[in-house]
């Protein structure tokens, strides 16, 4: 008897403990960073994830395809760099304005930027 009471205390103890667990953990809060070009290259657009307010990657994508997966950082006041992932150009990556501006950077010995398309920018 002794042996079967102590036996539900413990099971109890650990369905409590896991049940609190499983409660208490907050899923990650992640949002997006949209960038969708509205002049010319209407076809492109880039999304760029934030998880707990930290930049995690992305994808570009074209004619609703997606054709890159990025890396992504803040590069300055309202600017993300999004680099395409196993591209050899190094040196490349966009630069997407929150202002609504998507360039394509060169990080060479010979800095340059193109801009590429006037964009719309949602963050949710």
């Amino acid at each position: 008897m002794k042996r079967t009471m102590w036996l539900s205390v413990v099971l109890l103890v650990a369905l409590t403990t896991t049940a609190s667990a499983i409660g208490g953990a907050k899923p990650p809060a992640t949002k997006t960073h949209q960038f969708r070009c509205t002049d010319r290259n209407q076809s492109m657009y880039f999304l760029v994830y934030e998880t707990n307010g930290s930049l995690t990657g992305g994808h570009m994508y074209v004619e609703n395809m997606q054709v890159g997966v990025l890396t992504a950082e803040n590069a300055g006041t309202g600017v993300i760099k999004a680099q395409i992932k196993g591209n050899t150009a190094t040196n490349i990556a966009f630069q997407l304005h929150k202002s609504g501006m998507v360039m394509v950077a060169n990080y060479g010995a010979n800095p340059t930027r193109v801009e590429v398309c006037k964009a719309s920018y949602h963050y949710q």
